[in-house]
This record gives C-alpha cells, sequence and structure tokens, in this order.
C-alpha cells in the first residue's frame, strides 16, 4: 500500500480513490471519493500526486546540469 502525502499534511491510500471530480466547474478543488463512501477535498497538486502514484501519469526524470 503506497499512501500519497496531501499539501495539508494527511494522507491518502490511492487504492482506496474510486473516483475524482469536481463538485462544480467553478470551485477550486477537487473530490476523492472513496470506495467506504466518503470524500476528501484535495488540490490540483495532490490530484497530480496520487495519479502519479497510482502509476497514471509518468514521472519525469530531472536532468542534471552535470550532463
Amino acid at each position: 500500500m503506497a499512501f500519497v502525502e496531501l499539501e495539508d499534511g494527511s494522507w491518502i491510500n490511492p487504492n482506496l480513490i474510486e473516483k475524482m471530480f469536481k463538485p462544480k466547474p467553478s470551485v477550486h478543488f477537487w473530490r476523492a471519493g472513496l470506495n467506504h463512501g466518503e470524500t476528501a477535498d484535495i488540490t490540483d497538486a495532490d490530484r497530480v500526486r496520487i495519479l502519479k502514484a497510482a502509476g497514471f501519469v509518468m514521472i519525469k526524470k530531472e536532468k542534471s546540469n552535470a550532463d
């Protein structure tokens, strides 16, 4: 089980997330719907971290200046 640290300091398990959605198009946050019926408010940065941890977004390797 891989946990992801959110910007507010809490942790979330990506394996428990069923969906991520915006409650309204005009809001600036997302909600993560968990498989046990709860939701968690997350930011755009949190959403990206969750997607990376779940393997949906490739993590780019940093280029070093020594190359």
